[in-house]
């Protein structure tokens, strides 16, 4: 018997500065096309942070003490499945976005980002 239905969610921690939601917000809904979404006040967290729908699934963002120095240091990663990789390297390029290539698997393209806060977030696409 399965357990578990699906991934809900995945948390990232991203530092807090005074621009940080208008940051968050040009690059999570902006530049990839997420859909900000209102978040509860009531968080457990008891931190600023963010949440944006990614298909049936979210993302959300806190805010927390060194988290630009953890993240850099961390291979943890969501993983975006986009239509179109390459138009979306494209775009991120033309933002000025390093992109990071990663290994070649079988029947999908796929590469590397970092987000403003050292976050890595992998895209790919069949």
């Amino acid at each position: 018997m399965e357990l578990i239905a699906g991934l809900d969610h995945v948390n990232l921690l991203i530092d807090e500065a005074p621009d940080w939601r208008e940051r968050a917000d040009a690059f999570y809904a902006e530049l990839l096309g997420l859909r900000a979404i209102e978040r509860p006040r009531n968080t457990d967290s008891g931190s600023p942070g963010a949440w944006y729908q990614c298909g049936a699934q979210q993302l959300h963002l806190t805010t927390a003490p060194g988290a630009s120095s953890q993240n850099r240091a961390s291979r943890r990663h969501p993983a975006f499945r986009v239509v179109d990789a390459d138009a979306m390297r494209a775009r991120l390029g033309r933002a000025g976005v390093e992109i990071i290539a990663g290994n070649a698997f079988p029947g999908q393209k796929r590469f590397f980002v970092l987000d403003p806060w050292g976050n890595r977030i992998e895209v790919l696409a069949p």
